[in-house]
């Protein structure tokens, strides 16, 4: 497949811009802002939604939709983060059903083994909250929908974006953590590719929304 120079232009400022917010979440929840062991905080939702927003309009150049795109990040990501954090309660649960339809039976220790490192990052879990991380995406590709032809394609796949990175998002910060032997570096790594996949996500979805 051959990749459009204009392609790829338009769509690296999103990427370097939910990876960014990504990486300031990390950095976030590693210094204790706040402390916390739940990932779907609101600094995180600020950085992200700010950064991710400006990504997805600065190529524009126009100061009117960047201001529009950051505004519509911010809100979108506040409100999935607090509705997200109202099924904290219920959503796990479900979540772990879900995964456990997978793996019926007891899991060698080599999965087991494979699966702590999915879990989270130090004392914060991540895997445990993947239903969280995907009610709340859904609402994001909703916000960064507006004005757009189509909602429902940014919308399911802001959802199952957000949730499938925070499934795997921590395997590949853990492991490259644990290389470097960095818990810092494993913050880093661990939310800069949840930003990153879920961007790939919405820019998905804004290709089946014009």
């Amino acid at each position: 497949m051959v990749f459009k120079k204009e392609t790829i232009i338009k769509t690296l400022p999103p990427i370097i811009g939910f990876g960014i917010g990504g990486a300031l979440w990390g950095w976030s929840l590693y210094v204790g802002i706040p402390e916390t062991s739940y990932p779907l905080t609101i600094p995180g939702a600020i950085f992200l939604g700010f950064f991710g927003g400006l990504g997805l309009s600065i190529y524009s150049k126009d100061i009117k939709k960047i201001l529009k795109s950051c505004g519509l990040g911010l809100v979108g990501c506040l409100i999935g983060v607090f509705i997200a954090f109202l099924g904290t309660i219920h959503l796990p649960p479900i979540g772990g059903v879900i995964l456990s339809l997978f793996f019926p039976q007891r899991l060698p220790d080599y999965l087991i083994e494979f699966f702590d490192l999915m879990s989270g990052v130090g004392t914060l879990s991540i895997l445990y909250y993947w239903p969280n991380f995907a009610i709340s995406g859904i609402f994001i590709g909703l916000f960064f929908s507006f004005g757009r032809s189509k909602i429902l394609p940014m919308v399911w796949r802001g959802g199952v974006g957000f949730g499938l990175a925070a499934i795997i998002s921590p395997l590949f910060g853990n492991l490259l953590g644990n290389l470097f032997n960095s818990l810092f570096f494993s913050y880093l790594i661990t939310f800069s590719l949840i930003g990153v996949i879920f961007s790939l996500f919405l820019l998905w979805g804004i290709s089946k929304s014009k």
